[in-house]
Parts: C-alpha cells; sequence; structure tokens
C-alpha cells in the first residue's frame, strides 16, 4: 500500500506539471503536432520494451489494445490540447479534473468493478467542490472562450475514462512499460496523421521544434508525462482500479496551480488555498479505505 500511494504521489505531481509543459509547446506548436510528437518520442525511447510489445496483441487482446491506444492517446491528448487553444488553461484543468473522477466512478460501478459506497459520495462530493473553489477566480473569462474548445476537452476526458476501462484488462498479460510503448506508437502515429490532414505543417514549424520551449515541452511529456507517469497509472489501474486510480484528478490540479503561480504569475488566493485543502481531503477518503477482500 506504502508503495503505490508513493507511485500515485508521483503520478500526480508529474501529471500536474504537464499543463504547463502543453501551454509553453503550444506557443510553437499545432495542437495535434505537439501531440504526435508527444507519443512518438515517447514511442522512440522506449524501443526497449518491445520485446514484450507482441503480449499486446497476442491471446485475442489486439483489439482492445488498439482501441485503447486510440481513446486514451489519440483521441484524448488530441481533442484536450486542440481545445487548450481556445479555453484558458486553469478552465481547462477544471473540466478535465472534474469529469475524469465522476465518470470513472460511474464507469466502474456500470461494470461491477467498483460498488458503490458512501467514501465514494464524500470523495465527489468534497472532490467537486474544492475543484470548484481551485478555478472559481478563473472563471470569470469562461465567456470568451471558444464552444468548440469546452466541447472538444469533455470530448476528450469522455476518451480518456473510456479508454482507461478498455485498457485495464490488458496489465498484467502485458507489462505496463511495454504497454505504454505499444499505445504510443500507435496513438502517435494516428495523431501524426490527422496532424498531416489537418494542420498546415511548415519547415519553419519543424524548426521550432528544436527550440527550448517546444523541446523542453516534448521531452516532459515524452519521458515524465508518458514514459514514467502513464506506466505507474497502468500499475495502479491493475492494483486499485479505474476508479482509484483516477483520483489524481483530485490531486494534480494542486500542482497545477503551484505551477501556474510560479511559472506564469497566476494569483492564488484564499478560493484555491480552500478549494486545494478540499481536494487533499478528497483524495485521502477515497484512497485510505480499508483494504478490500482480493484487493492489493
Amino acid at each position: 500500500m506504502a508503495r503505490n500511494l508513493a507511485y500515485f504521489a508521483a503520478m500526480s505531481l508529474i501529471w500536474g506539471l504537464t499543463w504547463a509543459a502543453v501551454k509553453l509547446g503550444l506557443s510553437d506548436c499545432p495542437p495535434l503536432f505537439l501531440a504526435a510528437g508527444r507519443y512518438l518520442l515517447s514511442a522512440a525511447l522506449l524501443t526497449t520494451a518491445m520485446r514484450g510489445a507482441g503480449a499486446a496483441f497476442a491471446d485475442g487482446r489486439a483489439r482492445r489494445t488498439i482501441a485503447s491506444a486510440l481513446l486514451i492517446n489519440a483521441g484524448t491528448y488530441g481533442l484536450l490540447f486542440w481545445g487548450m487553444q481556445r479555453v484558458p488553461s486553469g478552465l481547462s484543468g477544471l473540466i478535465n479534473m472534474a469529469l475524469i473522477p465522476v465518470l470513472l466512478f460511474a464507469l466502474a460501478a456500470a461494470t461491477g468493478e467498483e460498488r458503490p459506497t458512501w467514501r465514494h459520495a464524500v470523495a465527489l462530493a468534497v472532490g467537486l467542490a474544492g475543484l470548484a473553489g481551485l478555478f472559481w477566480a478563473r472563471l470569470d473569462g469562461a465567456s470568451e472562450a471558444s464552444g468548440l474548445g469546452y466541447a472538444a476537452i469533455i470530448a476528450g476526458t469522455i476518451f480518456y475514462c473510456v479508454g482507461s476501462v478498455v485498457a485495464r484488462p490488458l496489465v498484467g498479460p502485458v507489462k505496463p512499460l511495454a504497454l505504454t510503448f505499444v499505445q504510443a506508437a500507435i496513438g502517435g502515429t494516428a495523431l501524426l496523421a490527422l496532424s498531416l490532414t489537418f494542420e498546415p505543417i511548415t519547415a519553419g514549424i519543424l524548426a521550432k521544434l528544436i527550440q527550448p520551449a517546444a523541446l523542453g515541452s516534448l521531452l516532459f511529456l515524452s519521458l515524465f508525462g508518458t514514459i514514467i507517469a502513464y506506466t505507474i497509472y497502468l500499475r495502479l489501474l491493475r492494483e486499485w482500479g479505474t476508479a482509484r486510480a483516477g483520483l489524481f484528478a483530485f490531486v494534480s490540479p494542486i500542482v497545477a496551480l503551484a505551477a501556474g503561480a510560479i511559472l506564469f504569475g497566476e494569483r492564488v488566493g484564499w478560493a484555491e488555498t480552500g478549494g486545494a485543502a478540499a481536494l487533499l481531503i478528497a483524495a485521502g477518503v477515497a484512497l485510505l479505505r480499508p483494504r478490500e477482500t482480493g484487493r492489493a
């Protein structure tokens, strides 16, 4: 349990910082191209994991592997990156992080993976209240954001949650690092095809990939956001299930808040502080429940 909590903390920290990394990368690159670069670079860095990749396509798992990669990698991050160009980053985080635990709990209950309890209700109520407080000061600019941007972020979050449920049976038969490699390769290829179809990729854009902002963004998103954090997430999917693993959505916004204040000078007031405290309480209620029979 202690090891998994440490993994959870590391994953939440990394994914909280990815909002800042994406914001930096989008200043130089089109969204689909940036997302494609993230996953193709991740796959290139994970070539040592190719040896176990065949298990992802053995024993009838190919369809589930491809579907989960298209949902989690291509669908989620293509839509999120595209939407973040039209919606302020704080509001993007609010929509994404608020929906993840709700949808994952609902999907886990619908599939019989989780039995709804009072802890679910308390964690969701406190967590959603915390998210509202955390981003309350950022809601003033909502009317200026594009409705298509909102729709893209909501759709991307739904893809992520459904993809997580689809992917969970793969973890165990397929080693997490090998599955990360396979999904990154499939998702990155799909995103590159979409980028080449819908985005103007010029020599100037390619040259920007070696600029500090874009290069730093890609390296962080690939090495930390995908290879390390997503591999941890796959492990927690196996150990905890989709609903509890998805509780990073109650912790990562706190990291994103701190990163925004440090890197971009965003103001932190009483509403953000109170919201952050509520999120920690919600995560603790859900994570520190008594051990269930048969649950690691």
